[in-house]
């Protein structure tokens, strides 16, 4: 009888245990939105439209550069082919405590604008993205539910332990959702699956990251990299997928890039 009351009093300190040291959503999502980025990136992104049947419309060709100092991060895309998007470059800057400044140069126009906060909701270059999904949301701009702690699901082939939460915008406005569930896996912190729903709880798109792994810059440094990503319209069965073709970390990197005059001349 004591052996078994041990037991029983072993299990139940053993669950209490558990439940205070697992994670919270909020902690959770804090470290997602705080994964270590590089102080400088160049890659070269392989981006396909892709329509209803599943046909490759466009194959486009971008090089993208990133840039970090005092915590901030700019980035920059860079359309290179086809020849009708070609010179197209956008620049997407942080800001503290302020939102993002987004600027596109089009060739067209031999000028550069910026993105209007109620323009960011729209498409992406005429891809399935919007410009509100080429950038990383920050952790206070939602309020995050634990909706299940033990999600297994396949994604690109692998079966990945994942964590369900459910992130409702702060604010709505100039958001295209109402709410979002993501799929965080467990040893990366990376949002693998994440499904967008507007007000009425029906699913507008989801993105995926198809493929992910640790990859060093010349640092030393180890860095999470999205190495393939797809997003699908499940109103109108379009989809868009974004390859990293060639990267590196924490090579040094002109500032010129993340200007508006390089927007201009691209020099």
């Amino acid at each position: 009888m004591k052996k078994i009351k041990f037991f029983t009093l072993a299990c139940a300190a053993l669950t209490i245990s558990s439940a205070m040291f697992a994670e919270s959503a909020s902690d959770i999502m804090k470290k997602s939105c705080n994964l270590e980025v590089p102080d400088t990136s160049q890659c070269v992104l392989l981006m396909d439209l892709i329509d209803k049947n599943g046909n490759v419309t466009e194959h486009r060709i971008i090089n993208q550069y990133g840039n970090k100092k005092n915590g901030i991060t700019s980035t920059v895309f860079d359309f290179r082919a086809p020849a009708g998007i070609k010179d197209t470059r956008i620049l997407q800057a942080e800001k503290v405590s302020k939102e993002d400044d987004k600027y596109i140069f089009l060739p067209s126009l031999k000028t550069t604008r910026r993105i209007a906060t109620a323009e960011r909701t729209k498409s992406f270059v005429g891809s399935e993205y919007t410009y509100n999904d080429m950038t990383i949301r920050k952790f206070e701009d939602d309020e995050h539910t634990m909706l299940d702690e033990n999600v297994t699901m396949n994604i690109g082939g692998k079966n990945e332990s994942l964590w369900k939460i459910k992130s409702v915008p702060v604010a709505y406005k100039n958001v295209e959702y109402a709410y979002v569930i993501q799929f965080i896996d467990k040893e990366f912190y990376l949002p693998l699956r994440v499904e967008y729903y507007d007000k009425n709880n029906k699913l507008l798109k989801h993105r995926v990251i198809e493929k992910h792994q640790y990859l060093t810059g010349e640092s030393g440094k180890k860095y999470a990299m999205r190495m393939s990503n797809l997003i699908v319209n499940d109103v109108t069965g379009r989809q868009t997928r974004v390859m990293v073709d060639k990267v590196s970390f924490d090579k040094p990197l002109s500032d010129r890039y993340f200007t508006q005059n390089w927007l201009n001349t691209g020099k």
